[in-house]
């Protein structure tokens, strides 16, 4: 059984490793939040900005069974410098924190909600299945944006290690 605790725990991990991964722009040339493999893929910097708002979103959407809740992403984040990054993240997983744990583990087994490309999900099971994978997916996606920029000193353990506090 996935728990609300375990699907908290596994989304604050994975902020932290965006956070450390976001360090690492710190070290590179100037033009790394400019930097998008092709045309038409978002920059370092919409990355960014998607990563640190989209989960929130979808997870605010989820939970209220109507993916209509709220603006785009897109739209509340446009204007969000990569500096705002960090706290955005904290507050996001914060949030996130906080809105699952105040969900009905009722309504998480029983309840529906049709995402907007038609698949049907329980909203425990959509939860994993949206916010958590995108979290975990865009965090790759950052990864890989950095090492194609010239992060040399980013090794695999950087996906998934995070080192002990303290």
């Amino acid at each position: 059984m996935f728990s609300k605790e375990s699907f908290i725990q596994s989304f604050e991990t994975e902020t932290k490793i965006c956070l450390r991964l976001y360090d690492k722009i710190g070290g590179m040339s100037p033009g790394t939040l400019d930097y998008r493999p092709t045309p038409g893929q978002r920059s370092t910097a919409e990355l960014l900005r998607y990563l640190s708002y989209g989960p929130y979103n979808g997870t605010r959407r989820i939970l209220a069974g109507d993916w209509s809740v709220g603006k785009p992403t897109n739209e509340v984040t446009k204007d969000m410098p990569p500096s705002d990054f960090q706290r955005n993240m904290r507050w996001q997983s914060e949030e996130i924190s906080c809105l699952v744990r105040s969900a009905s583990p009722i309504a998480l087994e029983n309840e529906t909600i049709t995402l907007p490309w038609g698949e049907t999900l329980k909203k425990g099971e959509a939860l994993v299945n949206c916010p958590l994978k995108w979290i975990v997916g865009y965090r790759m996606q950052l990864f890989l944006y950095l090492k194609a920029a010239g992060a040399g000193d980013l090794a695999t353990k950087d996906l998934w290690f995070i080192p002990k506090e303290g």
